[in-house]
C-alpha cells in the first residue's frame, strides 16, 4: 500500500503527530478504498495527521473536503504549544488547503449546525466517558447510513497504563462506541488492534449511546457540560436530556472523590 506520511518529511522539525504511522496508513487506506466525498476530523493538535489526510486526498485525485474541529486554539500539550493545525500551514505549498476548513476554539455542539453532512468522521479527542459520546450524539445530523466512525485508542486502558491510573474517575469510551452503533466493524489488520471504526448501517441510537454513559465521567467535559446538553435536547427533546441528567448526577466526577 501507498504511503502518505513522506509529507511530513518536508516539515523543518519532525511532526508532533499523535497517531502512530501505522494507524494513519490504515486510515488513508480507508481513504483509498471509500472515497469519501466529505471528512470531519474531531481532535486536530498540530495537524500531522491532518496532513497525512490531505497528502492522501491530493494524491488520490479526490473531491473531497476534510473539515478539522478543536476545542483549543493552541496545543498546550505538545512541545512549544504550537497552534493548533500549524503543521498543516507549514506544509501549505505541498497541500491544497481549498478542500480544507480549520474550526478552533469550539466544541463540536456549537458548530454542528453548521459543518454540514460527512462520509467519514474521524474522531481523536478525549477517549474516556463522556467525552466521544457526547460528541457523537450530538453528529446526529452529520451523519448518514454508510457513513465511516474512526475511533482512536480503543483500547487505551492497555496500551497506557499510567494514562489509565491517571483517569481511574473514568472509563475508555471508544470501545464502547463501537458496540453500541449499528454496522459494519472495521479493524486495523493486526492482533490487537490500537483503532477501529464502522461504517454506520443506520442512524444513531441515542439509547445505546446512554448506556455508555452509565460509567465514572472524566472531568474534563464537565465545564462545557452545558452546551452540550442544550444540543442533545434540541436533537432528542426532553424526555430524554431528562435521562442524561440522571445518569450525570450519578457518574460525574465530584462523586467519586
Amino acid at each position: 500500500m501507498k504511503t502518505y506520511l513522506n509529507i511530513l518529511d518536508k516539515l523543518e522539525s519532525k511532526s508532533q503527530k499523535s497517531l502512530s504511522d501505522d494507524n494513519l496508513n490504515w486510515i488513508c487506506s480507508l481513504i483509498e478504498k471509500y472515497k469519501p466525498k466529505r471528512i470531519l476530523e474531531i481532535g486536530v493538535s498540530t495537524g500531522g495527521s491532518t496532513s497525512v489526510y490531505l497528502n492522501c486526498i491530493k494524491e488520490l485525485g479526490l473531491n473531497c473536503e476534510l473539515v478539522g474541529v478543536d476545542s483549543e486554539t493552541i496545543a498546550f500539550y505538545k512541545k512549544g504549544k504550537p497552534a493548533i493545525g500549524s503543521e498543516v500551514y507549514a506544509l501549505k505549498n505541498y497541500l491544497d488547503l481549498k478542500a480544507f476548513k480549520l474550526i478552533t476554539g469550539k466544541i463540536l455542539p456549537e458548530v454542528s449546525d453548521s459543518i454540514g453532512l460527512f462520509d467519514m468522521v474521524i474522531m481523536d479527542t478525549i477517549h474516556f466517558v463522556p467525552g466521544e459520546v457526547l460528541d457523537l450524539l450530538c453528529l446526529k445530523n452529520n451523519v448518514h447510513k454508510g457513513t465511516i466512525l474512526v475511533l482512536d485508542d480503543i483500547n487505551i486502558e492497555s496500551r497506557y497504563p499510567d494514562l489509565y491510573k491517571e483517569n481511574l474517575n473514568s472509563s475508555s469510551s471508544n470501545p464502547m462506541i463501537l458496540s453500541a452503533v449499528n454496522g459494519t466493524l472495521l479493524f486495523a489488520d493486526t492482533n490487537f488492534p490500537e483503532i477501529g471504526g464502522v461504517i454506520l448501517s443506520d442512524a444513531i441510537d441515542e439509547n445505546r449511546l446512554l448506556l455508555c454513559l452509565c460509567h465514572k465521567w472524566n472531568s474534563d467535559i464537565l465545564e462545557s457540560k452545558h452546551k452540550y446538553f442544550r444540543k442533545i435536547k434540541e436533537l432528542y427533546g426532553e424526555e430524554f436530556l431528562a435521562k442524561l441528567e440522571i445518569i450525570y448526577a450519578k457518574y460525574k466526577y465530584s462523586n467519586f472523590n
